[in-house]
């Protein structure tokens, strides 16, 4: 009981001091929070018309390199794909012949020689 009532008291008296703080600085900063408000009108003005379009292009730079990408990206599947067929399939039946064309080939020279 007494840490609860040790606690209410330091709060009330941190208040008390915080308290008319608070208002000093209200007082001084609600000036300063105007003055520096009405000089950022013109910046404001400035970003307003050339910040924007350059967000725009910007924005538009992205979306192209984007789609060139995306279909970059397209095209490199594509060939990926062709390869992966051409080792898969291709390949081996083009050993396969490669092996029977030079089996068939010796058989005939063996035919052939007397």
């Amino acid at each position: 009981m007494r840490a609860l009532v040790k606690s209410f008291l330091l709060g009330l008296v941190a208040l008390a001091l915080l308290i008319p703080i608070g208002f000093v600085l209200l007082t001084v900063g609600l000036p300063a929070m105007a003055a520096l408000a009405a000089l950022t009108v013109p910046v404001v003005a400035v970003l307003a018309l050339v910040g924007i379009p350059v967000f725009l292009v910007v924005v538009l730079a992205a979306v192209v390199l984007a789609v060139v990408f995306g279909v970059l990206g397209v095209m490199l599947a594509i060939g990926f794909a062709v390869v992966k067929l051409l080792l898969l399939v291709v390949l081996p039946i083009a050993l396969v012949g490669w092996v029977l064309s030079a089996v068939l080939k010796a058989r005939d020279r063996k035919a052939a020689a007397p």
